[in-house]
């Protein structure tokens, strides 16, 4: 209700400009909203209701400073998915399907951290498997499929023997013991 009433409120000031105040009174009648249409019968072109939400300065400096790294699911040229630059860069998919990733602050205030916290930032760390299946959706066909380099540090961790789904090698066989 009281939408629709700032509504005619707004809709009222930006057509009547300083006459605004008695238009108000005979859009607004019902016993119910005397309150407050008392309170919003002085409101004039300059009052916040007739502005813009987004010509706020402070709401802008709001906006700027929240990241924003939403998927694109239709591209403008072709209509496919696009993906996520932010992924690319601070993510690493391993063949197997897991992501890898550094320690946040690894760069940070290196003087005040000791030798032994330095050497575990500079470790990488797995992602769990809701944050890589994530990943998956916020990345195309083209860069979860692997990719061989020449040299590449992360090649003995591209195999993972230990999982039934992806082993390769055959399972060694030890009898059972006769005792």
């Amino acid at each position: 209700m009281f939408r629709a009433l700032a509504g005619a409120v707004r809709i009222a000031t930006a057509v009547a400009g300083s006459n605004s105040k008695t238009i108000i009174q005979n859009v607004v009648k019902p016993s119910i909203f005397q309150s407050t249409t008392r309170h919003l019968c002085f409101a004039t072109n300059n009052s916040p209701l007739t502005k813009p939400l987004l010509a706020n300065p402070g709401i802008t400096k709001i906006a700027s400073s929240i990241p924003s790294r939403d998927l694109t699911k239709f591209s403008y040229r072709k209509g496919r998915r696009k993906a996520v630059k932010a992924v690319l860069k601070r993510f690493y998919r391993l063949h197997w399907g897991g992501w890898i990733r550094t320690k946040c602050g690894r760069n940070k205030r290196l003087w005040r951290k000791s030798p032994p916290r330095k050497r575990r930032l500079r470790q990488h760390v797995f992602c769990n498997a809701t944050q890589s299946h994530l990943l998956d959706k916020m990345v195309g066909s083209y860069w979860r499929k692997p990719k061989y380099y020449v040299e590449d540090p992360y090649e003995p961790y591209h195999i993972r023997e230990e999982w039934q789904f992806t082993y390769n090698k055959p399972r060694p066989y030890f009898p059972p013991e006769k005792q």
